[in-house]
């Protein structure tokens, strides 16, 4: 009995087994090749929404994590024009800035992109020496690169309303 099942696969099985490890590999490299970007965009969705939540709720030391190391300086200006008046601007809101994700555009060097937001509900700062404004609602962009295998923010300005 094993000794025809042996024989049979001999006979059946091993002139295709070349033709199925090779059809095998090709699906396989086919669907790895599916993923239209690096990184992972749920990791992408999830910092995007935690620094838009520290930075749009003025918490600019946590939305640094979420940030380039080049980024860290705009965060460090944004931190630097914070005055008293802001502070109890602040303190007076009733609720926190809050986030809604829109479309995220992948580039085609998979390693850049751009997130739509929508903000409602924060402070917006001014000019250097005015206080900053409540704004019920507002879109922005941000762009997002890999840096160290993770999607960051990665800011060249200080995030500004779209009009």
């Amino acid at each position: 009995m094993v000794r025809n099942v042996i024989t049979y696969i001999k006979k059946h099985l091993y002139p295709i087994l070349p033709t199925m490890v090779c059809g095998s590999l090709f699906v396989f490299l086919s669907l790895m090749s599916c993923q239209p970007h690096k990184g992972s965009e749920e990791q992408l969705k999830a910092d995007i929404d935690s620094f838009a939540t520290y930075y749009y709720n003025w918490h600019f030391e946590k939305a640094a994590r979420f940030c380039t190391p080049e980024s860290k300086v705009w965060l460090r200006y944004a931190a630097s024009n914070v005055h008293q008046a802001d502070i109890e601007l602040l303190k007076a809101k009733n609720e926190d800035a809050q986030i809604e994700i829109g479309d995220i555009d992948f580039n085609e060097d998979e390693v850049t992109a751009t997130v739509n937001l929508e903000i409602t509900n924060f402070l917006q700062m001014d000019t250097i020496g005015k206080e900053a404004r409540l704004i019920k609602q507002s879109k922005f962009t941000l762009p997002m690169t890999i840096h160290d295998g993770k999607w960051k923010v990665e800011l060249k300005q200080l995030p500004t309303l779209q009009k």
